[in-house]
């Protein structure tokens, strides 16, 4: 399984905000060491090993965030807010299309990665994300990607809205189901 550049590079726009461009290239060169493809530079659709990107994220959560896998959460809000009001998303979406961006999700997941596959359904005001085939569970693709779909239901509805975990790599399980309740 790769990841595709553009969610490194979306990791790497939110810790320059957030950190610093400095504190992000001495991270970036630490990490380097130990995965070299990260000396190179990251374009839009290189390939990155699963195994190296996680690392690399576990490592980014240990030094700024002391190891909360909640950031991982975070990480996909943030992303979402950004993609919906600056970035790729901004001219697909407008506020109130939330259901929409809810059904779009699987196409996120394969702008991301080349294994695994989400899906998602509605009925009535409740949408189910659902991820399976992941060949390298990890929590990161649970969280991030779960809150990237929050965080873009919440940014195009306006409202914060509740989620349940039915299932999800973080319990052990071997696939991720989780239920939003959407806005009307």
């Amino acid at each position: 399984m790769d990841v595709k550049g553009v969610a490194f590079l979306a990791r790497q726009a939110q810790a320059e905000q957030t950190f610093g461009v400095e504190r992000w290239r001495a991270f970036l060169a630490e990490q380097a060491k130990r995965d070299p493809l990260f000396a190179q530079p990251v374009l839009p659709v290189t390939r990155i090993p699963a195994d190296a990107f996680l690392r690399l994220n576990d490592a980014l959560t240990r030094q700024f965030y002391a190891g909360d896998p909640q950031a991982y959460w975070k990480y996909g809000v943030k992303s979402a807010e950004y993609a919906l009001s600056l970035g790729q998303l901004k001219a697909i979406f407008s506020k109130g299309e939330h259901r929409r961006f809810a059904l779009f999700t699987p196409g996120i997941w394969k702008g991301y990665f080349t294994a695994g596959d989400l899906t998602a359904q509605i009925n009535g005001n409740v949408a189910e994300l659902r991820i399976t085939g992941v060949p390298r569970p990890h929590i990161y693709f649970e969280l991030s990607v779960m809150g990237f779909a929050s965080g873009g239901i919440a940014y195009l509805s306006g409202m914060e809205i509740s989620h349940e975990v039915l299932k999800g790599f973080s319990r052990g399980d071997p696939e991720v189901v989780y239920r939003f309740t959407l806005p009307s």
